[in-house]
């Protein structure tokens, strides 16, 4: 599972969407230079939108800006130390609401990805490629003997009915012979009781 969501940060790579709840969700970014940047865009969707409440803060709990009731914007920020910074979103409502958001730290290249997780992925997408490349043959085995069986199927049913119907025929044709053979045989006959 933490592959597949690699895998779709490192595709998409600019954004990241999640549900937010009164209960505050939280993203680190660190800074291991000191007076750097950060930039946070977002956009929230969902029931009472602009009732949300954006947060940077530091490490030890400090919150150094703070945005409210906002649909959508952006958080600039100088991070003056080095260390670790949360960007937390909360829903100040019940209703349901999806955040999207892109954060940027200034002269840093995002890596959603460490380069010696890169083998480990490659394997597991080659693994999963065989896996669907099995599936694939298997599907066409598949459907290849169910055209074969309903070939066979219909042939069947047609000989069937040919078979059917030709006993049909015999069957009349050995009545008729019947009744033929028995009027001939008593039709001189007198059958009347004479002594």
């Amino acid at each position: 599972m933490k592959i597949m969501y690699l895998i779709c940060l490192i595709y998409f790579g600019h954004g990241l969407s999640v549900q937010i709840t009164q209960k505050p969700t939280c993203f680190y970014v660190k800074s291991y230079t000191g007076n750097t940047y950060v930039t946070v865009n977002y956009q929230i969707s969902g029931l009472d939108e602009n009732k949300t409440e954006i947060t940077i803060e530091s490490e030890n709990g400090d919150k150094l800006v703070k945005k409210q009731n906002t649909k959508e914007g952006a958080l600039k920020q100088l991070l003056r130390d080095k260390g670790t910074y949360y960007i937390c979103f909360k829903s100040l409502s019940k209703g349901y609401k999806t955040v999207s958001f892109d954060f940027d730290m200034e002269g840093v290249d995002k890596e959603y990805a460490q380069s010696e997780q890169f083998s480990e992925m490659s394997k597991e997408l080659s693994r999963t490629n065989r896996n669907f490349q099995t599936i694939y043959r298997n599907q066409n085995w598949i459907t290849d003997r169910e055209n074969a069986h309903q070939i066979l199927l219909e042939q069947t049913q047609q000989n069937v009915k040919w078979c059917a119907s030709a006993k049909i025929g015999i069957l009349i044709i050995i009545a008729l012979t019947q009744i033929s053979v028995v009027y001939y045989f008593f039709k001189d006959k007198d059958f009347s009781a004479r002594v």
